[in-house]
């Protein structure tokens, strides 16, 4: 028998991460160890990944604490570690190298659990970051994806810090899409389960971004590493420029010198999303 992958997921809440979420509640030989909810609004990404948690029925308790609300140089920082650092530091101890920690937002809440435990590589098997856009443009500005745009500095302090890190950028997820017929039936699923309110709703129609499925490639990524194509990039985040902020600048001359050697994610297996489509039959809003 394989041995059981242990999984903490810092999440921020929308319906994309909300579907990641379920997959790893749902995969075999895998026990999410608990979830930090790194948003500006905590109580929102809590009850949301507490919604999830109670469609996918994983059979065991999860610990769900909020993680770091603001940027690491936001206004007003917080002189205490929030419960987020706090349960980050304790898992990964108590795994003792054999934890993978999945970030699905900004990376705020690693950078001080980084800052305050100097050995923290040692504790964590990988750490998947999802977000960066290297070869193909990003979703806040032409060259930065969000989470790295939102706290650039941690961005640039988890990139340094050693971790055994595995970068999930828009360039291996940008295949990864839902149908029309996929949409709606999220969106019935996530209303008649109370995950979504019905203000709420018009940010989920089957058009443009809202077909993406970032979160999930970067889970696929953590779960299934035989599904995934990885190279090794010399990897900068931009934190100064105007332009260019929150930017994750790859070094890509025949002989890169600038940057830190990254393993980056190139690509994902798109029939891991069969996965999915199951599920939406099971939950009979899709017909087989």
């Amino acid at each position: 028998m394989a041995q059981e992958q242990r999984l903490l997921i810092d999440f921020c809440g929308g319906m994309d991460q909300a579907i990641a979420l379920a997959y790893a509640l749902q995969a075999t030989e895998t026990k999410v160890v608990g979830v930090i909810c790194s948003d500006t609004d905590a109580g929102r990404g809590m009850a949301l990944a507490q919604k999830v948690m109670d469609w996918a029925k994983p059979g065991y308790e999860i610990d769900v604490v909020a993680g770091e609300p603001r940027a690491l140089f936001g206004a007003a920082p917080d002189a205490q570690a929030t419960e987020g650092v706090r349960l980050l530091l304790e898992k990964a101890q108590e795994a003792d190298g054999e934890l993978t920690l999945v970030t699905l937002g900004r990376l705020t809440t690693l950078a001080k659990a980084a800052a305050s435990e100097p050995m923290l590589a040692k504790h964590l098997k990988r750490v998947v970051v999802q977000g960066g856009a290297i070869r193909v443009p990003g979703d806040v500005t032409p060259i930065a994806q969000a989470n790295m745009y939102a706290d650039p500095e941690a961005a640039a302090f988890v990139l340094a810090a050693g971790l055994p890190l595995l970068l999930v950028p828009r360039d291996a997820t940008q295949q990864l899409a839902l149908t029309n017929e996929q949409v709606q039936a999220i969106i019935s699923i996530a209303k008649n389960t109370g995950m979504i309110r019905s203000e709420e709703m018009e940010h989920w129609q089957p058009e443009g971004s809202n077909l993406r499925l970032d979160a999930w490639g970067a889970m696929v990524a953590a779960l299934h590493p035989a599904a995934i194509v990885t190279q090794q990039m010399k990897l900068t985040v931009d934190c100064t420029s105007t332009l260019s902020r929150g930017a994750v600048l790859a070094d890509l001359r025949a002989k890169p010198s600038v940057g830190r050697d990254t393993d980056v994610c190139v690509q994902i297996d798109i029939e891991q999303q069969s996965w999915l489509q199951a599920a939406l039959e099971r939950e009979g809003e899709i017909r087989p």
